[in-house]
Formats: structure tokens, sequence, C-alpha cells
């Protein structure tokens, strides 16, 4: 290529000052010079220098799909390929890593501890690079693949109408949903949301989201059996003669008092928490273990409204009630939030809804 005069403007590349030089124009070439070796570091700073290992990112949906399925079979089919195809996949990404991701007989298959905390770590990078591929190619993505959702249990009525109102808006993403009173951490293990309920929030790099649509003020409620053999509290201070049932929390049981809240007011008034004759983590044992005359219970009014309405159960102290604590919706934080989670935790925070009936409690039945 020749510039005016017949002078060459091809660059040349100087090895050792690492720059571009345009011969014929001596006056400028100082100034048309580029630093190669800062170009190269400010490339650094935005690519990891270090080898992504990974080739074929097939290979990580084979062994997540495994992983999540515990099955070889399964997670061949949905990709399209033959067992021995997806066996080998995952075979040469252990290979790669140099660690053992799965434990493989014929039988199971089971996840190991690193391969749990790399299939937590890869289902954020096939989600996004699903997401990044749709807007490549000009259009947003389409939310598609599987949400697993961690929740605590007793949240049942609010959940099945929402999830099956977002399966129907969201066809092409799946939810997996385990319910238990464990707290998955969405750090290292595969979920992708938590529900959690909790007075107040450990401090964590994820994102929370109040859900504003559920209200779990506690009130103390008995059956009719129990009132007949135990003379029901007049005063929050009988409370303590009581035998209680109640939801096992962690954080309550290192907490001494019980407050309750006098209604229409910001009276309160404090009680020493009385000592629990069964508590359980599973608050639908709780409410069910009342309502059999296990003892007192100081339970979230959307858990015992039925019942009440039912005659089941009787409200007691009707002036007081205790607060209770507050739902979230929780997920990793970062700069990209795949699609499908996005959606996902806008929904629930619409739709997800658990009030008390309207229609105030029946009389018991006698």
């Amino acid at each position: 290529m020749r510039g005016p005069g017949g002078a060459s403007t091809i660059p040349v590349f100087t090895k050792s000052t690492n720059s571009l030089t345009f011969p014929g124009d001596e006056a400028s070439a100082a100034v048309n010079q580029v630093d190669v070796r800062a170009r190269m570091v400010e490339m650094k700073s935005t690519v990891a220098d270090y080898e992504t290992l990974v080739d074929d990112v097939r290979d990580l949906r084979a062994f997540a799909l495994t992983s999540d399925l515990k099955s070889l079979t399964a997670a061949a089919r949905l990709m399209g390929e033959s067992k021995a195809t997806a066996s080998r996949r995952i075979t040469r990404l252990e290979t790669v890593l140099g660690t053992a991701l799965l434990r493989r007989s014929p039988r199971v298959i089971e996840t190991t501890d690193e391969g749990a905390i790399y299939r937590a770590r890869v289902a954020q990078i096939l989600g996004l690079l699903g997401d990044a591929n749709a807007v490549a190619k000009g259009a947003r993505a389409v939310p598609s693949g599987q949400v697993r959702v961690s929740a605590p249990t007793g949240l049942n009525e609010a959940l099945a109408p929402a999830l099956a109102q977002f399966s129907a808006a969201f066809p092409q993403v799946a939810v997996y949903l385990q319910v238990g009173a464990r707290l998955v951490d969405l750090e290292s293990e595969p979920f992708d949301v938590a529900l959690r309920l909790s007075t107040k929030l450990a401090d964590s790099s994820l994102v929370a989201h109040r859900v504003r649509g559920i209200e779990f003020e506690r009130i103390v409620v008995a059956s009719p059996s129990y009132l007949k053999a135990h003379p029901a509290p007049m005063r929050v201070e009988d409370l303590e003669s009581h035998r209680i049932v109640e939801p096992y929390d962690r954080q309550a049981a290192a907490m001494s008092p019980l407050t309750f809240t006098i209604r229409g007011s910001d009276a309160q008034v404090t009680l020493r928490r009385p000592v629990a004759a069964i508590a359980s983590t599973d608050i639908e044992l709780v409410r069910n273990l009342v309502v059999e005359g296990a003892g007192l219970g100081i339970l979230p009014r959307v858990h015992v409204q039925r019942y009440l309405e039912e005659g089941r159960l009787v409200h007691l102290l009707p002036g007081l009630v205790a607060p209770g604590p507050n739902l979230y919706l929780l997920h990793r934080g970062g700069p990209f939030l795949p699609s499908k989670v996005r959606v996902f935790v806008d929904f629930l925070k619409r739709r997800l809804v658990l009030t008390p009936s309207k229609t105030g409690p029946k009389s018991p039945r006698r």
C-alpha cells in the first residue's frame, strides 16, 4: 500500500520496542507508535490471563445435567447425544480439571463435594452464556432452563398458585423446588433462589428482596381439647404455666424475652420466653400438634386462620400479637442475572400472597 509520493503506509512491527511505526513519515512516527505491551496489559485487565481449560461448553452442560438429574442416560437424552458421548464429555472435563466431579456406578450417580461447588458456578456461566448469545442475535433472551429454588415449610398455600401461574407464563422455565428447614448456601450449592423467613438477615453478598404480600404476625392459639384440661390464659404471664409447642428458631432460641404488642397501640408486653415442651423446624407439624392438644401455640395467623374458622383452634389473648419474621427472596449478586432467575424473582415478588381470611373465627365446636 502506497501513500502520497509513493511512500509505503504499511505499519512495521519493531520487536525491540514493542511498537508499530509507519515508514515514510518520520516526523509523526513517534506519535503513531502503539505500545503493544501496554495494550496487552489492558487486555489482561478485562480478559483473564489464565487458561479457561474447557474447550467445549457442551462438556459443562453434560456435567450439569448429569449432576442435577442423577442420570447419565437422562442427561444424554436431553442433549440429543448417546450415553457414551455424554460420559466422555464428563471424563474429559474431570481430566482437564484434575479432580472427580461425579461418583459414578452402575446404580447411582452422586456429585462430589468439589463437583457441587463447581456445579454452582457452572450454573451461572451457562445461564449468562445463554443470555449473551440471545442478545448477540439481536433479541432479549427468552427465559428458559431450570430454576432451582429452596423454600421453608409452611408456604405451600402461597407457593402452589404462584408457581402454577409462573409455569403458565414462562413454559420454557422448569422449576425445581426443595422444601425444608435447612438453610442452603447459595454461594456453594446449585440453587438459584432461596425463600427465607428471618427477623434479620445475616450480612452476605446475596441480593435480598422482601416479599410484601405475606404477613407473619403471631397469635396464641390452643385446641378445645387442651382448654378442657387446662384453664385458658387470661394474661401474658399465664403462658408460663402452660405447655408451649412452637416452631424452632435458632435466633429466637438465643433470645430470652418474648414480646407482644397490644393491638391498636404501640404498647408492648414482654415475657420471659417459656421453655417449649415440643419444638420443631416444621411449622405445619407444630400446628398439627397444637390441634391435637399437645399445648398452646404461638403461631403465625396465616397458618392457623382456617383452623380457627373451623373451630379446631381457639384464639387466646386476642388483644395481643407477637411480631413475626419477614419473608425474603435471595439470589446471588453480580452485574448480570440470568433471565430465568430475573423473571422468577420478579414474578414471585408480585404474585406471592398469603393473607388471613377476612371472615373472622367461628365459635369453637363443643
